[in-house]
Protein backbone atom coordinates (compact mmCIF):
# COMPACT_ATOMS: atom_id res chain seq x y z
CA UNK A 1 0.00 0.00 0.00
CA UNK A 2 2.77 2.46 0.91
CA UNK A 3 4.68 1.82 -2.30
CA UNK A 4 1.54 2.30 -4.36
CA UNK A 5 0.62 5.55 -2.60
CA UNK A 6 4.17 6.93 -2.80
CA UNK A 7 4.49 6.24 -6.51
CA UNK A 8 1.28 8.02 -7.53
CA UNK A 9 1.18 11.84 -7.14
CA UNK A 10 -2.62 11.78 -7.43
CA UNK A 11 -2.84 9.76 -4.21
CA UNK A 12 -1.15 12.24 -1.88
CA UNK A 13 -4.33 12.79 0.16
CA UNK A 14 -4.82 9.04 0.49
CA UNK A 15 -1.18 8.74 1.58
CA UNK A 16 -1.65 11.41 4.24
CA UNK A 17 -4.77 9.63 5.50
CA UNK A 18 -2.98 6.26 5.50
CA UNK A 19 -0.08 7.58 7.58
CA UNK A 20 -2.39 9.47 9.93
CA UNK A 21 -4.37 6.28 10.51
CA UNK A 22 -1.26 4.36 11.53
CA UNK A 23 -0.01 7.28 13.59
CA UNK A 24 -3.25 7.26 15.57
CA UNK A 25 -2.92 3.50 16.03
CA UNK A 26 0.51 3.71 17.63
CA UNK A 27 -0.56 6.62 19.84
CA UNK A 28 -3.47 4.51 21.07
CA UNK A 29 -1.35 1.36 21.43
CA UNK A 30 1.26 3.19 23.54
CA UNK A 31 -1.22 5.17 25.66
CA UNK A 32 -1.06 5.16 29.48
CA UNK A 33 -3.88 2.64 29.44
CA UNK A 34 -1.50 0.09 27.90
CA UNK A 35 1.77 1.48 29.28
CA UNK A 36 0.99 3.03 32.69
CA UNK A 37 3.79 5.17 34.09
CA UNK A 38 2.99 4.27 37.69
CA UNK A 39 4.59 1.31 39.42
CA UNK A 40 6.77 0.09 42.24
CA UNK A 41 9.34 -2.67 42.73
CA UNK A 42 10.04 -2.82 39.01
CA UNK A 43 11.85 -5.97 37.92
CA UNK A 44 14.12 -6.42 34.90
CA UNK A 45 11.47 -8.71 33.41
CA UNK A 46 8.98 -5.81 33.51
CA UNK A 47 11.41 -3.67 31.53
CA UNK A 48 12.10 -6.43 29.00
CA UNK A 49 8.39 -7.00 28.46
CA UNK A 50 7.68 -3.32 27.94
CA UNK A 51 10.50 -3.00 25.41
CA UNK A 52 9.11 -5.91 23.38
CA UNK A 53 5.58 -4.50 23.44
CA UNK A 54 6.84 -1.09 22.29
CA UNK A 55 8.67 -2.79 19.42
CA UNK A 56 5.53 -4.60 18.35
CA UNK A 57 3.45 -1.41 18.54
CA UNK A 58 5.95 0.45 16.33
CA UNK A 59 6.37 -2.23 13.66
CA UNK A 60 3.87 -0.97 11.06
CA UNK A 61 5.14 2.59 11.37
CA UNK A 62 8.69 1.27 10.95
CA UNK A 63 7.78 0.11 7.45
CA UNK A 64 6.16 3.45 6.70
CA UNK A 65 9.13 5.46 7.99
CA UNK A 66 11.67 3.42 6.00
CA UNK A 67 9.76 3.79 2.74
CA UNK A 68 9.12 7.50 3.28
CA UNK A 69 12.82 8.11 3.91
CA UNK A 70 13.95 6.04 0.94
CA UNK A 71 11.42 6.95 -1.74
CA UNK A 72 9.68 10.11 -0.59
CA UNK A 73 10.13 13.51 -2.20
CA UNK A 74 10.05 16.79 -0.26
CA UNK A 75 6.28 16.71 0.22
CA UNK A 76 6.45 13.16 1.52
CA UNK A 77 9.29 14.00 3.90
CA UNK A 78 7.04 16.54 5.58
CA UNK A 79 4.89 13.56 6.53
CA UNK A 80 7.91 11.98 8.20
CA UNK A 81 8.35 15.14 10.26
CA UNK A 82 4.67 14.96 11.14
CA UNK A 83 5.13 11.44 12.53
CA UNK A 84 7.96 12.55 14.80
CA UNK A 85 6.23 15.74 15.92
CA UNK A 86 2.94 14.06 16.85
CA UNK A 87 4.61 11.18 18.69
CA UNK A 88 6.88 13.55 20.63
CA UNK A 89 3.88 15.67 21.63
CA UNK A 90 2.14 12.54 22.87
CA UNK A 91 5.12 11.49 24.99
CA UNK A 92 5.51 14.96 26.47
CA UNK A 93 1.90 14.99 27.68
CA UNK A 94 2.71 12.39 30.33
CA UNK A 95 4.85 13.96 33.05
CA UNK A 96 3.82 12.06 36.19
CA UNK A 97 4.85 8.56 37.12
CA UNK A 98 7.88 6.34 37.57
CA UNK A 99 10.94 8.01 36.05
CA UNK A 100 12.04 4.77 34.40
CA UNK A 101 8.79 4.47 32.45
CA UNK A 102 8.74 8.15 31.52
CA UNK A 103 12.21 7.77 30.02
CA UNK A 104 11.28 4.58 28.18
CA UNK A 105 8.23 6.27 26.64
CA UNK A 106 10.68 7.68 24.07
CA UNK A 107 11.71 4.20 22.89
CA UNK A 108 9.21 3.96 19.97
CA UNK A 109 10.58 7.24 18.65
CA UNK A 110 14.09 5.86 18.81
CA UNK A 111 12.97 2.80 16.84
CA UNK A 112 11.50 5.01 14.11
CA UNK A 113 14.51 7.33 14.05
CA UNK A 114 16.84 4.39 13.45
CA UNK A 115 14.57 2.90 10.78
CA UNK A 116 14.20 6.10 8.78
CA UNK A 117 17.71 7.40 9.52
CA UNK A 118 19.43 4.26 8.29
CA UNK A 119 17.21 4.32 5.21
CA UNK A 120 18.11 7.96 4.51
CA UNK A 121 21.86 7.35 4.90
CA UNK A 122 21.69 4.27 2.67
CA UNK A 123 20.08 6.39 -0.06
CA UNK A 124 22.47 9.32 0.44
CA UNK A 125 19.49 11.52 1.31
CA UNK A 126 20.99 13.66 4.05
CA UNK A 127 18.25 16.26 3.79
CA UNK A 128 15.95 13.49 5.02
CA UNK A 129 18.40 12.60 7.78
CA UNK A 130 18.25 16.22 8.87
CA UNK A 131 14.47 15.87 9.32
CA UNK A 132 14.96 12.63 11.27
CA UNK A 133 17.48 14.15 13.68
CA UNK A 134 16.46 17.78 13.86
CA UNK A 135 12.66 17.90 13.72
CA UNK A 136 11.98 20.54 16.42
CA UNK A 137 9.99 19.30 19.41
CA UNK A 138 9.10 20.79 22.76
CA UNK A 139 10.83 19.24 25.74
CA UNK A 140 9.99 19.43 29.45
CA UNK A 141 13.67 19.06 30.33
CA UNK A 142 14.40 22.33 28.50
CA UNK A 143 11.44 24.18 30.05
CA UNK A 144 9.34 23.71 26.95
CA UNK A 145 11.96 25.15 24.60
CA UNK A 146 11.93 23.49 21.18
CA UNK A 147 14.98 21.33 20.57
CA UNK A 148 16.07 18.87 17.84
CA UNK A 149 14.32 15.52 18.24
CA UNK A 150 17.59 13.67 18.83
CA UNK A 151 18.05 15.55 22.12
CA UNK A 152 15.12 14.22 24.20
CA UNK A 153 15.20 10.80 22.54
CA UNK A 154 18.90 10.15 23.14
CA UNK A 155 18.92 11.74 26.60
CA UNK A 156 15.93 9.77 27.87
CA UNK A 157 16.98 6.42 26.43
CA UNK A 158 20.54 6.89 27.72
CA UNK A 159 19.12 7.34 31.21
CA UNK A 160 17.89 3.72 31.22
CA UNK A 161 21.09 2.18 29.81
CA UNK A 162 21.60 -0.02 32.87
CA UNK A 163 18.35 -1.83 32.15
CA UNK A 164 19.35 -2.42 28.52
CA UNK A 165 22.63 -3.89 29.80
CA UNK A 166 20.70 -6.51 31.76
CA UNK A 167 18.48 -7.66 28.89
CA UNK A 168 19.05 -11.29 27.84
CA UNK A 169 21.84 -11.59 25.31
CA UNK A 170 23.15 -8.08 25.93
CA UNK A 171 24.80 -8.47 29.33
CA UNK A 172 28.39 -8.66 28.01
CA UNK A 173 28.10 -6.05 25.26
CA UNK A 174 29.87 -2.69 25.30
CA UNK A 175 26.93 -0.82 23.78
CA UNK A 176 23.81 -2.91 24.52
CA UNK A 177 21.24 -0.31 23.45
CA UNK A 178 23.02 0.13 20.13
CA UNK A 179 23.34 -3.63 19.62
CA UNK A 180 19.62 -4.03 20.30
CA UNK A 181 18.78 -1.40 17.68
CA UNK A 182 21.16 -3.09 15.23
CA UNK A 183 19.38 -6.42 15.66
CA UNK A 184 15.90 -4.91 15.63
CA UNK A 185 16.41 -2.76 12.52
CA UNK A 186 18.35 -5.18 10.32
CA UNK A 187 15.59 -7.64 9.30
CA UNK A 188 13.08 -5.00 8.26
CA UNK A 189 15.74 -2.86 6.54
CA UNK A 190 16.99 -5.91 4.67
CA UNK A 191 13.48 -6.90 3.64
CA UNK A 192 12.73 -3.47 2.18
CA UNK A 193 16.11 -2.17 1.02
CA UNK A 194 18.31 -5.28 0.59
CA UNK A 195 21.49 -3.61 1.84
CA UNK A 196 23.43 -6.81 2.47
CA UNK A 197 26.86 -6.30 4.02
CA UNK A 198 26.63 -2.52 3.60
CA UNK A 199 24.14 -2.46 6.50
CA UNK A 200 27.00 -2.35 9.03
CA UNK A 201 28.60 0.68 7.39
CA UNK A 202 25.31 2.55 7.03
CA UNK A 203 24.28 1.76 10.60
CA UNK A 204 27.57 3.11 11.98
CA UNK A 205 27.36 6.27 9.89
CA UNK A 206 23.85 6.95 11.15
CA UNK A 207 24.89 6.50 14.79
CA UNK A 208 27.99 8.68 14.44
CA UNK A 209 26.15 11.54 12.75
CA UNK A 210 23.36 11.23 15.34
CA UNK A 211 25.84 11.48 18.21
CA UNK A 212 27.53 14.54 16.72
CA UNK A 213 24.21 16.29 16.03
CA UNK A 214 23.32 15.63 19.68
CA UNK A 215 26.71 16.98 20.76
CA UNK A 216 26.22 20.13 18.70
CA UNK A 217 22.67 20.71 19.97
CA UNK A 218 23.60 20.27 23.65
CA UNK A 219 27.13 21.76 23.59
CA UNK A 220 28.25 18.86 25.78
CA UNK A 221 31.01 17.40 23.63
CA UNK A 222 29.21 14.12 24.20
CA UNK A 223 26.68 11.96 22.39
CA UNK A 224 25.30 8.44 22.66
CA UNK A 225 28.04 5.86 22.10
CA UNK A 226 27.06 3.05 19.77
CA UNK A 227 28.77 0.07 18.16
CA UNK A 228 31.16 2.49 16.49
CA UNK A 229 32.72 3.09 19.94
CA UNK A 230 34.35 -0.31 20.26
CA UNK A 231 35.21 -0.28 16.56
CA UNK A 232 37.01 3.02 17.12
CA UNK A 233 39.33 1.38 19.60
CA UNK A 234 40.09 -1.46 17.22
CA UNK A 235 41.44 1.11 14.75
CA UNK A 236 42.41 -0.11 11.30
CA UNK A 237 40.02 -0.26 8.39
CA UNK A 238 37.10 -1.23 10.64
CA UNK A 239 37.03 2.18 12.32
CA UNK A 240 34.01 4.02 10.86
CA UNK A 241 34.62 7.20 12.85
CA UNK A 242 37.95 7.95 11.20
CA UNK A 243 36.53 7.02 7.80
CA UNK A 244 33.70 9.56 8.07
CA UNK A 245 36.01 12.32 9.33
CA UNK A 246 38.46 11.61 6.51
CA UNK A 247 35.64 11.79 3.96
CA UNK A 248 34.54 15.15 5.33
CA UNK A 249 38.10 16.49 5.16
CA UNK A 250 38.47 15.28 1.59
CA UNK A 251 35.21 16.73 0.26
CA UNK A 252 35.21 19.85 2.43
CA UNK A 253 32.23 22.10 1.63
CA UNK A 254 31.14 19.69 -1.10
CA UNK A 255 30.48 17.01 1.52
CA UNK A 256 26.82 15.90 1.02
CA UNK A 257 26.14 15.82 4.76
CA UNK A 258 26.76 19.52 5.29
CA UNK A 259 25.40 20.47 1.87
CA UNK A 260 22.08 19.14 3.20
CA UNK A 261 22.26 21.63 6.06
CA UNK A 262 23.46 19.42 8.90
CA UNK A 263 26.03 20.97 11.25
CA UNK A 264 24.83 24.42 10.20
CA UNK A 265 25.89 23.62 6.65
CA UNK A 266 29.55 23.86 7.58
CA UNK A 267 32.06 21.02 7.18
CA UNK A 268 34.50 23.07 9.23
CA UNK A 269 31.99 23.10 12.08
CA UNK A 270 31.54 19.34 11.76
CA UNK A 271 35.27 18.70 11.89
CA UNK A 272 35.64 20.83 15.02
CA UNK A 273 32.82 18.91 16.71
CA UNK A 274 34.34 15.61 15.58
CA UNK A 275 37.72 16.39 17.11
CA UNK A 276 36.12 17.42 20.41
CA UNK A 277 34.09 14.22 20.39
CA UNK A 278 37.21 12.19 19.62
CA UNK A 279 38.62 13.25 22.99
CA UNK A 280 35.66 11.54 24.67
CA UNK A 281 36.10 8.43 22.54
CA UNK A 282 39.77 8.24 23.53
CA UNK A 283 38.75 8.22 27.19
CA UNK A 284 36.26 5.35 26.94
CA UNK A 285 37.02 2.94 29.78
CA UNK A 286 35.95 -0.28 28.05
CA UNK A 287 39.61 -1.36 27.76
Amino acid sequence: MMKDLLSDPTKRIALDDFITEHLKKIIDATSPEHFPAQGANVQQSDFNDRVKRYEEAAKDLQYIAILLARWGDKEHIDLLGKIFSRLAENVERESAGLTLWLHLNWYPLQILMYASGISAVAAGKYSVLKVVLETPVQNIATQGRRVPLIVPVAANISDVTDFFKRMPGHEQQYAPRSELMYELSQPIIEELLFLGKSYDEVFDEFEILSALVFSEATSRGWGPIGRYGWKYHQRGETNPYDWIVADAKKQKEKWPVTQAGLFQGSTENFLKLAEEFRERLNKLSWW
